[in-house]
């Protein structure tokens, strides 16, 4: 019985060793990804339609119209710098497109990350340094993900109401 018992406590102890002194490597601390580092590139333009608010609302047609083989749009680009540290810098529009919003300035999103409320981002265009001038704001529809797509919409109001919106699709340029 007290062979049995010598054995036991031997073989409780050598099992219980090895699991006592390993380590867990978790790894060093990483900072989440940011909202910046999807969005930030040059982007080129897919398609643009643009949509009439008011025939919304009121179920009237047409709706929409593409904008894409109008104007030059095709050639449009944006590109949304940031710096080495994936924050918003400067951004400038390219190509012949007719100027729908300024085409260069200074950016940042609303919210660095996705909404806890699943409510669109929201990408600020200022014309100064100090974001304080805002000059247009473009929502966010499309984040790139495990594709290299990004579409927002850009709408312009009238006393508070819409009344046209415009709907970039873009695919990476980089």
């Amino acid at each position: 019985m007290r062979k049995t018992n010598y054995y036991l406590l031997f073989l409780l102890l050598f099992m219980a060793f090895p699991q006592g002194c390993e380590l867990t490597d978790d790894g060093t601390y990483t900072a989440p990804i940011t909202l910046y580092e999807r969005i930030g590139g040059t982007w080129a333009m897919s398609s643009l339609t643009q949509v009439d608010e008011v025939a919304k609302v009121n179920d009237l047609t047409p709706v929409e119209e593409a904008l894409t083989n109008k104007f030059t749009f095709k050639s449009f680009k944006i590109a949304l710098h940031v710096d080495s540290l994936f924050q918003p810098t400067t951004y400038e529009v390219t190509g012949t497109a007719p100027e729908l919003f300024a085409t260069s300035g200074y950016w940042q999103l609303d919210e660095p990350f996705v909404h806890a409320d699943q409510t669109a981002s929201n990408i600020l265009l200022y014309s100064d340094e100090a974001r304080t001038q805002l000059t247009d704001k473009l929502t966010v529809l499309t984040i790139p993900g495990t594709k290299a797509v990004l579409d927002f919409s850009l709408t312009r109001m009238d006393n508070g109401s819409p009344f046209v919106s415009y709907v970039y699709k873009l695919k990476s340029a980089n």
